[in-house]
């Protein structure tokens, strides 16, 4: 790994390594980039790190630009961004009001996405959602590199079609022709970057943690709050189905309702409580079999995010070793060596 990676602090977890090692390779390239993830992992984000760190070169740490919490500083290019999800609206969009009034270059507005990101990025979020019409048109101007542009006043004018394409899918969306023209596939699919689920990052998840309420608490303009080990480790446990917002609301309320600077564990789990959405639910069963349940999820994420290592995993959780081993076997909890017991 180069510079560029070492230097992003937070990203330790092997399942971010791949993304990293794209994202190296696209900002060092100039062809179309598909980032594809669950909702919440950043995808933008990451589309936006690519256009800085391609426009202006990368000096120094890509933390800032991988940040959810912060947007990156403008650049003299522009980033533009399409939701494709807002259906037949898709096509004004991109091309703007103007009709094609002959078999030839693409007629486009002035004021279109497509002219207003010249020299920079367009960057189409959910693109599978894009009508397939628009794709075919999308994909025939890449081809053509040409459109004739008409302004609000004056007549026409041929220019050259200079944009960088970036594109987002959901995780588990395929390509296929009924989804996305083959055309458009290869010129949006140069670079691939696949982000991992927050739950598959626990290992970032305590420096993540303390960037992003840092950066909130600016925001905020508050004085810097800082969390316990122990409330640390409960975060790190929960499932984020909402992935990087479920995490930044969260802390978010922190911040607002916790008076103190130190934000504890029973000010996370009255939160939780509060906001059920960031608890995993499994129905049936006592309240003795759910808390066991969370017992086992929570041993089992500590040992992860310590890498089975029992003697930090047994301090993060505040009990003894020989409890911990106990706690193992009770629960049947797999490390990662595939024992539940050392």
């Amino acid at each position: 790994m180069s510079a560029i990676s070492h230097s992003f602090g937070f990203a330790q977890s092997t399942a971010m390594l791949p993304a990293l090692q794209n994202l190296e390779a696209a900002i060092a390239g100039t062809g179309g980039v598909l980032i594809s993830g669950e909702p919440g992992t950043g995808r933008e984000t990451m589309a936006r790190a690519i256009h800085q760190g391609a426009v202006s070169g990368v000096n120094g740490s890509l933390e800032n630009l991988l940040r959810e919490s912060v947007r990156p500083p403008e650049v003299s290019r522009p980033f533009v961004g399409v939701d494709c999800t807002v259906g037949s609206d898709v096509e004004e969009l991109v091309f703007g009001t103007v009709r094609n009034s002959y078999d030839g270059p693409d007629y486009i507005s002035a004021g279109s996405c497509l002219h207003r990101a010249s020299g920079g990025t367009l960057f189409l979020r959910a693109v599978h959602e894009m009508p397939g019409r628009v794709q075919t048109r999308l994909a025939r101007v890449l081809r053509d590199g040409e459109v004739w542009v008409h302004p609000e006043s004056g007549a026409p004018a041929v220019e050259g079609v200079n944009v960088r394409m970036m594109a987002s899918i959901d995780a588990g969306d395929s390509w296929s022709d009924e989804r996305v023209a083959s055309e458009l596939e290869r010129r949006l699919a140069v670079h691939r970057i696949k982000l991992p689920a927050l739950r598959e990052r626990r290992e970032d998840m305590p420096g993540l943690i303390r960037i992003l309420l840092c950066d909130i608490c600016r925001s905020l303009n508050v004085q810097v709050k800082s969390m316990s080990t122990q409330a640390v480790e409960l975060l790190c446990a929960l499932p984020w189905r909402g992935n990087f917002t479920e995490l930044k609301g969260l802390l978010h309320a922190l911040v607002m309702k916790v008076p103190d600077r130190l934000i504890r564990l029973n000010d996370i789990l009255a939160n939780i409580r509060l906001d059920a959405s960031a608890l995993t639910f499994h129905g049936g069963g006592t309240l003795k079999e759910a808390r066991e349940r969370f017992e086992h999820d929570y041993v089992a994420a500590v040992l992860e995010l310590h890498r089975g290592r029992m003697p930090e995993a047994a301090r993060a959780l505040g009990i003894q070793r020989t409890n911990l081993y106990r706690k193992i076997r009770q629960l049947a909890v797999q490390r990662k060596n595939g024992r539940s017991r050392p």
